[in-house]
């Protein structure tokens, strides 16, 4: 098992036809920050009682393959900055696919000539909230209305600013790097990994929404959403599959359409499970991704990004899971990137992505719900950065985050469903009331189990999965229980633009990543408060070569907003 791994400072994931099949717990030589020191431990794990007042960390590696919320979180205080600017287009320039070759098409929509003058949109007068309704409910009358407005908008001039591919382009320059940021010419804007993420396609939505009404006359016609995250909605919706319809995209996974449940950890492979044990997970990451791993708006939304800095990976609990997974799940797989929905540049040429992202806009109105410091950023750099859209009179407008925490004033709700989610805490049958913290300390501080240095090659699909108090009998598929930490999957992507005809295929991006775990509950749930030592198991599903986790460690953070 040792020849399997590297252990030194650092831990590689070797591919998987290299792993067993039941993952082992292994003492690896990890660097642990306890109160702003470093503790080097030796390969045997060993370490100094007296030097430590926190929890050692043995990590064990195993041979499936699948990490949790892909975020760096620093308990410093935030530097100052600038807000994001909105994109220069007239700088837009070829887009790049997962490898670094150039998009075979131009994302880049058409502009004016006169760019010196961008109004800011100004936000409506609401008369009467309209309700964005669950794709599984709706009605043959509602079918017949949404198609009608998809395929008049397909039927645009190719070059009008609202047809429906370029409306799908807009997709592609703000996240394969078309744009650059206005007033920085060398650094691509990108809307992924970041606190971006929410605020981006939120007003896209909004937009794309607007004008399907105009476009039918119908200004109350509201997008549905794809309600996943219930059982009653764990299938592709039916809307969507009906042949020759304007909704259908034929560049999807054939294999997973109704019956079949949707998977919301889904990486490239189908998980051999039950459909009961598919939902029962699905329903455990959710309640993981939503309440146990978010309890911190850094937590749910991601890392700060500020204006002419690169961009980051530093994505939020929902933007990882089950954000990622479901676009792979629906994405055709002979495709060389799963396309459309599989890949950033072409998933909104597929009808199903706006669907999609109502959902997880949806769960950004639900967050705000759940208690605790589940609340919006008031960081003013946030809350000014700002996007460019066109609106339904096919006027570029400037807007900002500020304008759209608030979903009702935007005009939108959501209907009301179950969410059953919310009461999946996962169990432990021999929980313990001890606890090292107190109640003060919990409310004060999450914990975090953080994976530092995270290097894999960005052009593949990869997941893994976390699991504390676990060994080598570990129960990869059954996730719904308290041992499960978090999920990690990584859509394929390119961060940096890459100059036309430059071929990049045979180079893997390995930007740095950290990955932060909030452990608070399930220490509680484990009964582990009082434990000075951890295991903690990652199981691998699916991905490239390999993974190098730089170090582990336990911090907390303290949630500010």
């Amino acid at each position: 098992m040792a020849s399997n791994f590297l252990v030194t400072s650092c831990i590689t994931i070797s591919s998987p036809s290299k792993f067993y099949h039941k993952p082992t717990p292994i003492f690896v030589k990890v660097n642990y920050k306890i109160n702003n020191s470093t503790i080097n431990h030796d390969d045997e794990g060993k370490y100094s009682p007296e030097k430590l007042d926190r929890r050692n960390v043995l990590l064990g590696l195993g041979g499936l393959y699948g990490a949790g919320n892909l975020i760096g979180i620093s308990n410093e205080p935030f530097a100052l900055g600038q807000p994001v600017p909105p994109p220069d287009l007239s700088t837009c320039s070829t887009a790049s696919l997962p490898d670094g070759l150039p998009v075979p098409f131009s994302c880049c929509p058409p502009f004016p000539k006169d760019l010196s003058n961008i109004p800011t949109y100004k936000l409506p007068n609401v008369s009467k909230v309209k309700i964005r309704p669950a794709a599984h409910n709706v009605t043959q009358e509602y079918i017949t209305k949404y198609s009608n407005a998809i395929q008049r908008m397909k039927e645009l001039d190719k070059d009008d600013p609202l047809n429906f591919m370029q409306q799908a382009n807009i997709h592609c320059a703000y996240c394969n790097t078309g744009y650059k940021e206005l007033g920085f010419p060398g650094v691509p804007l990108q809307v992924h990994f970041s606190w971006l993420f929410f605020p981006f396609h939120r007003w896209y939505l909004y937009f794309f929404e607007r004008i399907l009404g105009s476009l039918i006359g119908d200004d109350t016609f509201a997008l549905p959403f794809w309600n996943y995250d219930s059982q009653a909605g764990m299938q592709m919706p039916s809307l969507y599959n009906v042949v020759n319809s304007p909704l259908y995209d034929p560049s999807r996974n054939h294999n997973h359409f109704p019956p079949n449940v949707v998977d919301l950890g889904f990486t490239t492979i189908d998980l051999d499970a039950s459909d009961e044990q598919k939902i029962n997970n699905n329903l455990t990451m959710m309640y993981r991704q939503m309440l146990t791993n978010a309890p911190c708006p850094q937590l749910f939304f991601g890392n700060p990004i500020r204006g002419g800095e690169q961009p980051i990976r530093g994505m939020g609990t929902i933007e990882n899971i089950p954000h990622n997974a479901v676009h792979r799940w629906v994405g055709n797989p002979n495709n060389r990137f799963r396309e459309n929905m599989g890949t950033f540049y072409s998933a909104a040429r597929d009808p199903i992505f706006y669907a999609h992202h109502a959902n997880i806009d949806r769960m950004w109105t639900i967050w705000k719900t759940l208690g605790g410091k589940r609340r919006d950023f008031t960081d003013r750099d946030w809350l000014d950065s700002a996007f460019l859209f066109y609106d339904e009179n096919r006027t570029l407008v400037k807007v900002t985050i500020q304008d759209c925490i608030n979903n009702e004033k935007l005009g939108y709700k959501y209907e009301d469903v179950p969410i059953p989610w919310k009461n999946f805490r996962p169990f432990h049958v021999n929980k313990r009331p001890k606890i090292s913290r107190t109640l003060q300390d919990k409310d004060i501080e999450e914990e975090l189990l953080v994976f530092n240095n995270m290097i894999f090659d960005e052009n593949e699909y990869i997941r893994f999965d976390v699991f504390i108090n676990e060994d080598e009998g570990v129960k990869a598929k059954v996730l719904d229980r308290a041992e499960y930490v978090g999920s990690f999957a990584n859509l394929p992507h390119k961060h940096d633009g890459v100059a036309s005809g430059q071929n990049t295929a045979a180079t893997s991006t390995t930007t740095p990543a950290t990955m932060s775990l909030a452990i608070t509950e399930i220490l509680e749930d484990l009964g582990l408060e009082d434990e000075e030592e951890i295991v903690v198991v990652v199981v691998p599903h699916s991905g490239g070569k390999e993974i190098t986790i730089g170090s582990v460690e336990i911090n907390t953070l303290a949630c500010a907003n």
